[in-house]
C-alpha cells in the first residue's frame, strides 16, 4: 500500500484537515495550569505581509524566522520577526498551475543561515508529476539578505522526492542530512546528503517488506547516527500495508530498523520524531482512522514504551520536548465557544507517569481572538524555558499569530 504525502505530511498548508474525533470535554480533566504568562506577539495582517504562519525558528536574540503563505494565490514567503516588526525576507513565487513551493522544516545554523525544504516544486523536467515537482532544499544567509536553491530533487531511480522532516546540519564537515517521503532506487524514499559545494548524493533507498518506507519525519542526530520513522514498512501488516518504524541510519547510509509498529496499542504510520539529550526519541502515532492513540519513547538502542496514550492523546498534533522527560504539545480542542463543535486549540504539558499514564496540565486555551489552531502540527519552539509558538488562524484578521508562552 502506498500512502499519500498530502495524507500524512501534516505540514502541508495547501489542505487543512481536522482529527476526525475531538472529545470537547476533556477540558475539565486536566490539572489547572497556574502562573502561566501567554502574551500574544503579532498578528498576522493577512495579504502580502502573510497569514497562516508555520515552521520557524527562534534565534539567541529572541528574533523569530519563519514561514507563512501570502496572497490569495496559494504562494509562500520567509519572514523575520523582531521586536514587534514583521520584515518579509523571501517570496516563493505563484506557481501558476504548478504545486506551490511551501517552506518546512527550516534550520538555522550558528552563522545566521537559514535552511529549509520544500514537499513539492523545483524543476518540472524530472520523474515527479510535472504539475508538482520533486521539492527542493535552500538557503538564506541572514547576513547578505541572499536565497539560493541549493538542490532541486529529481525522484527516483537516481534521487529524492517531496522532501520531509529538517534536515541535520554537520557545521564542521559543511554538509546537510536529510529525508524523503518518496523517490530513490525503490520508489519508497531516501536518505541523502548534501555537501558544501552543493553536490546531493542518495545514501539509502528505502526498500520494501522488512524494511522501513516513506519517512515521515525526521532525521534525528544523535551520537553520530540518525533516527527517523517510516509512515509504511517494517515487519507488521495494517490496512494492507506495512505500520510503519522507528529506524536508525549512519551518515555512511547503513539503516536498521529499530522497532516495528504493530497497529495494536502502540499505533500505526508514525510522522513526528524529535529527541532529547539523552537520545531517547519521542514521536506520535496513530489508529487506522488517523487519530493518534499514542506519544511513544525509543531509546537509541531500540527500547520502546508508550509515553502517554491517556485521555488528551487524540487531540494532540505536535510535540516538543522540555527537561526531566517533560513534553509539550500544541493540540486541538478547548471549550470556547467561539470555536465549536471543535475548540480553538489549546497548549498541553504531559509529564509521563508510566504505563501510558501522564499528568497533563493545560497551560493555555486559544479563544480565537488570541490565535486558533485548527491543524496543530510543529508549531512549537521551546527555547531558554520559555514556549514559542504560531496559530494558523485566529487573532484579529484570523489569519494567524506567534505567541509566546512563560512557564
Amino acid at each position: 500500500m502506498q500512502y499519500s504525502l498530502v495524507q500524512f505530511h501534516r505540514q502541508s498548508r495547501i489542505s487543512l484537515a481536522l482529527l476526525a474525533a475531538v472529545i470537547l470535554s476533556l477540558a475539565l480533566l486536566a490539572f489547572p495550569a497556574h502562573a502561566q504568562t501567554y502574551n500574544m506577539l503579532y498578528n498576522f495582517p493577512g495579504g502580502s505581509k502573510g497569514l497562516q504562519p508555520g515552521d520557524f525558528v527562534v534565534t539567541s536574540s529572541g528574533s523569530i524566522l519563519g514561514e507563512a503563505l501570502y496572497d490569495n494565490c496559494a504562494c509562500a514567503l520567509l519572514f523575520n520577526y523582531t521586536n514587534g516588526t514583521e520584515t518579509v525576507l523571501h517570496r516563493f513565487s505563484e506557481p501558476q498551475g504548478y504545486q506551490a513551493e511551501i517552506p518546512q522544516g527550516l534550520l538555522l545554523s550558528n552563522g545566521g543561515t537559514l535552511y529549509g525544504t520544500t514537499a513539492y516544486g523545483g524543476s518540472r523536467n524530472d520523474a515527479c508529476a510535472p504539475s508538482i515537482g520533486c521539492g527542493i532544499a535552500f538557503f538564506y544567509d541572514l547576513a547578505t539578505s541572499k536565497y539560493q536553491t541549493i538542490h532541486q530533487f529529481r525522484g527516483s531511480p537516481s534521487d529524492g522526492a517531496e522532501p520531509v522532516g529538517i534536515q541535520v546540519l554537520d557545521s564542521r564537515a559543511g554538509k546537510l542530512y536529510g529525508l524523503t517521503f518518496g523517490g530513490g532506487a525503490n520508489y519508497n524514499g531516501t536518505f541523502y546528503e548534501i555537501t558544501a559545494d552543493g553536490s546531493e548524493r542518495v545514501l539509502y533507498s528505502f526498500g520494501n517488506a522488512s524494511d522501513g518506507t516513506q519517512p515521515g519525519w525526521g532525521p534525528v542526530s544523535y551520537g553520530g547516527n540518525f533516527y527517523g520513522v517510516t509512515l509504511g514498512g517494517g515487519a507488521n501488516v495494517c490496512n494492507n500495508g506495512g505500520c510503519g518504524t522507528v529506524f536508525k541510519v549512519t551518515p555512511t547510509g547503513k539503516e536498521t530498523v529499530l522497532y516495528n509498529f504493530t497497529g495494536g496499542s502502540d499505533g500505526q504510520n508514525p510522522y513526528q520524531l524529535v529527541g532529547d539529550s539523552k537520545g531517547n526519541l519521542y514521536g506520535l502515532s496513530r489508529n487506522a482512522d488517523n487519530v493518534v492513540v499514542a506519544i511513544f519513547e525509543v531509546s537509541p538502542t531500540g527500547a520502546f514504551s508508550i509515553a502517554y496514550s491517556g485521555s488528551y492523546v487524540s487531540q494532540i498534533g505536535g510535540i516538543v520536548v522540555g527537561t526531566n522527560g517533560n513534553l509539550y504539545a500544541s493540540a486541538s480542542g478547548g471549550n470556547y465557544s467561539a470555536c465549536q463543535p471543535n475548540g480553538c486549540g489549546q497548549i498541553l504539558q504531559v509529564i509521563p507517569t508510566g504505563g501510558g499514564n501522564g499528568t497533563v496540565t493545560v497551560l493555555h486555551q486559544f479563544d480565537g481572538t488570541d490565535g486558533s489552531l485548527l491543524n496543530p502540527f510543529q508549531d512549537l519552539v521551546l527555547q531558554n524555558g520559555v514556549l514559542y509558538g504560531t496559530t494558523n488562524y485566529g487573532g484579529t484578521s484570523n489569519d494567524g499569530v506567534i505567541y509566546k508562552l512563560n512557564r
